[in-house]
């Protein structure tokens, strides 16, 4: 038993190497075994040994090591890893992000902004940039605080903390927009070049060549020297960094000591206008003066202005790009970047007042060089400005090449892969290569005002994605976003995101319109194409959040009929043989749940290693097959327990499957194994074939829970093309993808059910329609031909039969309303049964003695049998058979009338049965068999049918009128409430054996009930002797044969109208009686009639609704 332990000790430090690996790149191996937990984690714990009753602890690291150092095991061999200095807040975050932040505009753009916008246009311009530039400061404090920051940079910090969307766009806006700036700064390097040493302007000497090829020039030379010593002698660079800096300090220094101490003067020659303190000036310059800046060119604009001036507030990601050298990255990095900015921003603002209150506006609009021409010393000005060019230049080729480096080794944009080879200097050269070519094509922009504006577009929208992605972090509320940095909220982020953007519109509308575009596509191109990746996924958490929010508005009690959509529940057993089924599902589901469940058999705690490996295994086939689909396992003793377990659970509130699909049974062998591709699934242990009486079990719960089933027999043969879901599919299902010539057919055969509804005390015995399977056929087809694939490619048809040909007409009429009130878009074929040439139907319609017992219903009193009432009712069970010649609900009905019939007027007293004009009752003469099968009932039957109540409420039955006649003499219902009750026998109380009857009438409005004819009856209590008369006086009709003639004459039909060119057939589902699943002869019956409709037809979908799913209602 495990114990308790007074002393973590040491242990801590590999607790807090376990927390570090989850999720982190070292499990970044799309493997999910990989994935690291605490509870699971084996590298480098502590091994717990007991000896001498001490507990002693054995660590990775050996006792006795040198200090600074320790050995870690890798490979089997002991490496020695020294110790590296670590960089604190001020060398390693402040003094970077400072010099990063003031750059080269500095020197060379500060007069050019005064003049065009003034002081006030230029104050606000740096107030407005460095509030966006604040604002992401804060957000990515927050994201460093949150966690233990490792090296990698501002994209492996943000891609490891927002995910591989945002890291992944957001690293290639960071990339373009850090090479950019590595470009304006060379560009600028040429204007204090030229001007102290051009041929033609030179201060200092004339030595240099000037026009815009050799500025370009000059700009590729510098670019390409900065690229070698990136390639060659970056180290030695890295230590001369801090020497280097020291001169941009100094030179700082001097120009504001220059603004105490210079005395005002006049140099006309160069424009030179300096006043010294003076509010003359201050005010001449207080105001914005848009002009161009050179002849022929347009005025400048607020926009273009505040695009050249927004990169001197850029360079916040210094100190983030530091975090592998520094010794507490959480906390320098927030507190050296804020100092910086506050820093910077101070003095920007000094040098603005300074320079607007002492030099003239002419002088600064005519004279970008005005620092120079001003200072005490002027050298330093220019050494100041190029030094910042080099090292601005040399940090922004390695930071640029290293974080495109990086986005290729993640492998999330495939176009970057060669990247990821790693020939020389850790990987990075073809990454500088790549950042050098780009850079040269950039140098044919322009100038500085050229590049500027591109510069800041790329920065400020990565600035506002970062933004962005911490405020749904925020948003999410996910409870491990718990940053230290507590100054961090919801509205700075919503504010630095806002204020990006809008800084972007007013810079250039169409740009910043364009450019977030390309962060879209780069967001959704890494989503759809980039494999899983083990960081985590803020879009993950943000969908979590609203799923659960809408998911609680999803109310049942708010669900109606004209919302009905389908929601799938796949029970699965052989996936392999269950690809088609699974795709087929996929496309019938349109928009709505699709779950695919799977029962694992067996002990619970041996059988969870498998259904943990089931599970990955599940979901990679669900993402191969391109299947909007949830997976849902269960561990269960049995077949059938678990499918009511997945049936039960499967789904979430409003969200729940209201169709249970099963494959038809399958008694035979099943393997895994297959000539075809490998699936994810083939090696997961398979359960033992289902039993029939398990499988029936699963349809009489399913129907018991209120969901509708639908059994796909067939489904192995059906044939799909890889359209349907793409590349991935077509390779794993190498199916017909080819159009065909010739026309294909999904056939809609709707029937009506018949159930049998007997009372306990009962020989009354009456047929309730079930019109929501018919109607469902009618739904799920024209759902399933809603999808493109099936529209281009299939006509929907819809095909009714009835029994004789004489109703054809009628029966047309009625079907073809429904269909244009149902908004059905098919073709209509009505078929009929006597004298169509069907030898099943014309075989059992002219039967033996054997024959017509077996047609009986099973509780018909046999010839020369006296049977009780008692024994009758004790005799009499509910079943289902098909019915032909029943009419649609009134609301679908149109009246006929035969003038040359006899009729009975009767009224109703229940308003429910008055909804059309005017119903007349039609009954037809009994053939001679049928009177004899129906010669034991009452004659008072008659009057008990007209007055009866259904759940407390009086209802009266219509009397028989109006008869129309068939070809064959006999007479048709044309009435929906004549034909409600049928095959009435002897029962001491009527009223009693219509009890349930009535009850079922009343919870189901206008439901179609079935009445043969009139019958005659014997007395209350009285036994009674049934005589057969000479057989084969009369046929047989259809209604009254056994279900399995019924599904052999229907299945000799299908065969006939839907085999050329049908690929798929849907059609009603029988259900199975009450308790068949208790009795193996009885289930194995009953899938035998399914396997006798559905055996040598094309892929058949047979479904059982329990309730409407369409309406004609608005």
């Amino acid at each position: 038993m495990a114990r308790f332990l007074s002393r973590a000790g040491t242990n801590i430090d590999d607790l807090e190497r376990q927390l570090a690996r989850v999720g982190s790149n070292e499990n970044d191996t799309g493997d999910e075994a990989n994935v690291a937990s605490t509870s699971k984690a084996t590298e480098e714990t502590s091994l717990l040994v007991a000896s001498d009753h001490t507990l002693q602890y054995v660590h990775g690291r050996m006792h006795g090591d040198a200090p600074g150092s320790h050995k870690s095991k890798h490979k089997g061999a002991d490496v020695a890893i020294p110790s590296v200095r670590k960089l604190g807040t001020w060398d390693g975050v402040f003094l970077p992000v400072m010099l990063s932040i003031w750059g080269i505009l500095v020197y060379v753009r500060m007069g050019y902004f005064l003049s065009q916008v003034g002081i006030v246009g230029t104050a606000a311009s740096f107030v407005c940039g460095y509030l966006t530039t604040t604002m992401t400061t804060l957000s990515i404090s927050a994201i460093s605080t949150n966690g233990t920051v490792k090296g990698g940079g501002p994209y492996y910090m943000l891609s490891r903390s927002l995910g591989p969307e945002f890291g992944g766009s957001i690293g290639l806006m960071f990339y373009a927009g850090t090479l950019l700036s590595a470009v304006l700064n060379t560009v600028a390097f040429t204007e204090p070049l030229l001007s102290n040493f051009g041929q033609k302007q030179g201060d200092v000497s004339h030595v240099f060549p000037e026009g815009t090829n050799w500025h370009i020039l000059y700009s590729s030379i510098l670019f390409t020297l900065c690229t070698v010593i990136c390639m060659t002698g970056a180290q030695m660079f890295a230590r001369a960094s801090t020497f280097l800096s020291t001169f941009i300090i100094a030179s700082t220094g001097m120009i504001l000591l220059s603004f105490a101490t210079r005395q005002p003067f006049v140099d006309e020659e160069k424009s030179v206008y300096y006043t010294g303190w003076s509010m003359d000036t201050f005010r001449e310059n207080l105001w914005p003066d848009l002009q161009p800046i050179a002849q022929g060119r347009p005025s400048e604009t607020i926009g273009s202005v505040l695009g050249v001036l927004f990169p001197a507030c850029i360079g916040i990601m210094a100190g983030a790009s530091m975090s592998s050298s520094l010794r507490k990255p959480s906390k320098s990095i927030p507190k050296g970047t804020l100092w910086a900015v506050l820093l910077t921003f101070i003095l920007y603002m000094t040098m603005v007042l300074c320079l607007g209150a002492t030099t003239r506006r002419i002088t600064l609009r005519e004279n970008f060089n005005v620092l120079q021409e001003i200072n005490i010393l002027p050298i330093v000005v220019p050494v100041g400005a190029i030094i910042t060019s080099v090292t601005s230049t040399l940090s922004g080729v390695l930071s640029s090449a290293s974080v495109l480096q990086a986005i290729a080794k993640d492998d999330l944009f495939a176009f970057l892969r060669p990247l990821k080879q790693r020939p020389g200097n850790d990987g990075m050269t073809r990454a500088v290569l790549t950042t050098y070519v780009l850079g040269q094509m950039a140098f044919f922009v322009g100038d500085t005002n050229a590049v500027a504006p591109f510069t800041t577009m790329f920065n400020l929208i990565m600035f506002a994605f970062v933004n962005l992605a911490c405020l749904v972090l925020k948003l999410a509320a996910s409870v491990n976003f718990r940053p230290t940095f507590h100054y961090f909220k919801a509205w700075t982020a919503c504010l630095g995101a806002l204020g990006c953007f809008a800084i972007m519109c007013v810079v250039d509308v169409v740009s910043a319109l364009m450019s977030t575009a390309v962060v879209a596509v780069l967001f959704l191109y890494v989503h759809y194409t980039c494999a899983p990746k083990a960081w985590g996924d803020v879009t993950q958490s943000l969908i979590y959040h609203q799923c659960r929010k809408y998911m609680l508005r999803l109310d049942l009690r708010k669900d109606h009929v004209k919302f009905w959509r389908p929601q799938i529940l796949l029970l699965v057993h052989n996936p392999r043989s269950s690809l088609r089924l699974i795709r087929f599902c996929n496309a019938l589901k349109k928009g709505g749940l699709y779950v695919i469940g799977h029962v694992i058999k067996g002990d619970f705690h041996e059988m969870l290693p498998e259904f943990r490996a089931q599970e990955a295994a599940w979901l990679r086939l669900v993402d191969e097959l391109h299947v909007k689909a949830f997976v849902n396992l269960t561990i269960a003793s049995s077949d059938d327990q678990g499918a009511r377990s997945i049936a039960f659970g499967a789904g979430l509130g409003g969200m729940r499957p209201n169709i249970v699909v099963l494959g038809f049974l399958n008694n035979g062998p099943e393997s895994l194994a297959s000539d075809g591709p490998q699936l994810p699934t083939d090696r997961i242990r398979l359960n033992e074939a289902i039993n029939a009486p398990s499988y029936v079990r699963i349809i009489e719960d399913v129907m018991a829970m209120g969901k509708a089933v639908g059994v796909a027999y067939g489904f192995s043969e059906l044939d799909l093309g890889p359209e349907m879901h793409g590349y991935s599919s077509a390779v794993l299902l190498p199916l017909g993808h080819t159009k065909p010539k010739t026309k294909q057919y999904i056939d809609l055969w709707p029937i009506q059910i018949g159930t049998s509804t007997v009372a306990t005390s009962s020989r009354h015995d009456a047929y309730l329609t079930n019109f929501d399977s018919y109607v469902m056929v009618l739904q799920l087809g024209t759902v399933l031909h809603l999808v493109p694939y099936w529209s281009k490619r299939f006509v929907l048809r819809v095909m009714c039969f009835v029994e004789h040909q004489g109703d054809v007409a009628e029966e047309s009429r009625r079907v073809a309303k429904l269909l244009r009130d149902l908004r059905v878009d098919a073709e209509l074929h009505v078929h009929y049964l006597q004298g169509a040439g069907l030898q099943t139907y014309d075989d059992a319609a002219d039967g033996c003695a054997e024959l017509v017992q077996d047609t009986m219903p099973s509780n018909a009193v046999p010839v020369g049998i006296v049977q009780s009432p008692r024994r009758a009712a004790q005799a009499s069970t509910g079943g289902f058979s098909m019915r032909v010649n029943l009419p649609m609900p009134m609301r679908y009905e149109t009246r006929r009338i035969d003038s040359q019939a006899a009729t009975r007027s009767s009224s109703s007293s229940d308003s429910s049965d008055t909804e059309s004009d005017s119903s007349t009752d039609v009954t037809r003469q009994a053939t001679p068999l049928e009177t004899v099968q129906r010669g034991w009932r009452r004659k008072s039957a008659q009057r008990t049918m007209n007055k009866m109540h259904l759940d407390g409420h009086l209802f009266s039955t219509p009397n028989m009128a109006s008869p129309r006649r068939r070809s064959d003499g006999s007479m048709v219902l044309s009435n929906f409430y004549a034909r409600t009750f049928g095959s009435l026998r002897a029962t001491p109380d009527s009223s009693a054996g219509l009890g349930n009857l009535a009850k079922a009438k009343g919870k189901r409005s206008r439901r179609d009930l079935q009445s043969m004819n009139d019958a005659d009856q014997v007395e209350t209590g009285e036994a009674s002797t049934v005589s057969v008369p000479q057989l084969g006086q009369q046929r047989l009709e259809f209604n009254d044969m056994k279900v399995t003639t019924q599904n052999s004459i229907l299945n000799e039909l299908m065969r006939r109208h839907s085999r050329d060119g049908t690929r798929l057939i849907f059609t009603t589902l029988q259900a199975p009686e009450p308790g068949t699943s208790e009795d193996g002869e009885r289930a194995a019956a009953y899938l035998g009639d399914i396997d006798v409709l559905a055996s040598g037809l094309p892929p058949v979908f047979l479904v059982h609704a329990t309730s409407l799913t369409v309406t004609t209602s608005l």
